[in-house]
């Protein structure tokens, strides 16, 4: 069955080094936030592990080290380091979900897609669905070099020199996503739709309804979005989660994007507004490319690779639009911890966000 074969029906349903020293274990996830082996010995959920990897033709080595990588609240990243000395990242679920998230094979077949698109992507090296290995679904992926932290992207300008070219490289890289969509993508995802801004709107009032309580300011939000952005545009190949935490940044340059379990048909400008939004700027509200540069180098950057020019003026209804997803999101986080399903002071705090996103929602929309 040839890989194409492959990815679309993941998507139907929406010699040896020396000995290694397995200094981290990965049972450590499961005392720490719930990630476990199904509890078998960590020696040996590793040592499958590097067993796995050398049959698939990834790398004849051992597991060396495993190390957690910061961030994912729906997924897990770990560091590889194996015993030949390459370094790999092995991503697999957290023990809770979101609504829209996709299963590990639907993303590892995103990666796959999103790397034939031209995006700038992690190596994708192959997919494990056999729970013996460690577990749970996983797939490994190129290590790559760089930074996610939004908070440090935002205001560390060693790491940042250039604000005006990382902003236009960053909106250049999502015009390469938006930008005729390769084979690959039409076959697996059909032909591209024509979509309007009410589908989403549809989506959000479906997860608002979903949660036990009500939350009458975020459909007042949603319903003005609804009365301002109207039209039909034609689909692109979206990201779905394009934004500052989402993308690795090494020497002030973009070296990889990451987290495509939401990517799919969408509305060219739901990416750029939630790129845009106040709620993905880290504090730099002054700086509406991500909170790491301009808006102006953004969308030029994003013109340059799709030859069309979007107006500032023309992504306010869709970054308070974006204000109302990452707060359904949120409260859906939320819900996730309170359920039991993820215990997670994180998850526990992101209710708490949801006032003040939908006070910045209201503000964009003149509505207070």
């Amino acid at each position: 069955m040839n890989e194409l074969v492959k990815l679309k029906q993941a998507d139907s349903n929406f010699p040896r080094g020396s000995a290694p020293d397995y200094t981290i274990m990965l049972h450590e996830a499961a005392n720490q936030s719930g990630s476990g082996v199904a509890g078998l010995p960590a020696v040996a959920a590793l040592a499958r592990l590097g067993h796995w990897m050398s049959e698939e033709d990834i790398v004849p080595a051992d597991v060396a080290r495993v190390s957690k990588l910061s961030g994912g609240a729906i997924q897990e990243n770990w560091r590889l380091e194996m015993t030949n000395g390459d370094t790999y990242v092995l991503r697999t679920d957290a023990d809770g979900a979101i609504p829209a998230s996709c299963s590990r094979k639907q993303e590892y077949g995103r990666y796959c897609l999103a790397s034939r698109q031209g995006a700038r992507v992690p190596q994708p090296y192959g997919f494990c669905e056999d729970l013996s290995v460690i577990g749970k679904p996983f797939f490994i992926l190129e290590f790559v070099k760089g930074t996610t932290a939004g908070h440090v992207l935002a205001r560390n300008d060693v790491l940042v020199p250039d604000r005006h070219a990382l902003a236009f490289e960053l909106g250049e890289i999502l015009g390469t996503i938006h930008r005729a969509p390769c084979p690959d993508v039409r076959a697996i995802f059909g032909d591209a739709p024509r979509l309007a801004a009410s589908e989403s709107i549809t989506h959000l009032r479906r997860q608002l309804d979903s949660l036990p309580d009500t939350y009458p300011a975020l459909e007042l939000c949603l319903r003005e979005v609804e009365l301002r952005v109207g039209g039909m545009t034609e689909a692109v190949f979206s990201h779905g989660d394009y934004r500052t935490g989402n993308y690795m940044v090494d020497c002030g340059r973009v070296t990889a994007v990451l987290d495509w379990e939401f990517s799919g048909w969408g509305h060219p400008y739901e990416d750029l507004g939630w790129f845009t939004a106040p709620c993905w700027r880290f504090g730099r509200t002054e700086r509406a490319a991500g909170g790491v540069g301009p808006l102006q180098s953004f969308l030029d950057g994003y013109r340059m690779a799709t030859g069309h020019c979007v107006e500032a003026s023309e992504l306010v209804d869709w970054q308070a639009l974006a204000q109302v997803k990452w707060a359904v999101i949120a409260l859906h986080q939320e819900r996730r911890h309170a359920s039991g399903a993820q215990r997670s002071l994180e998850l526990a705090l992101s209710g708490r966000l949801v006032s003040g996103l939908t006070l910045e929602a209201l503000n964009l929309l003149e509505i207070l």
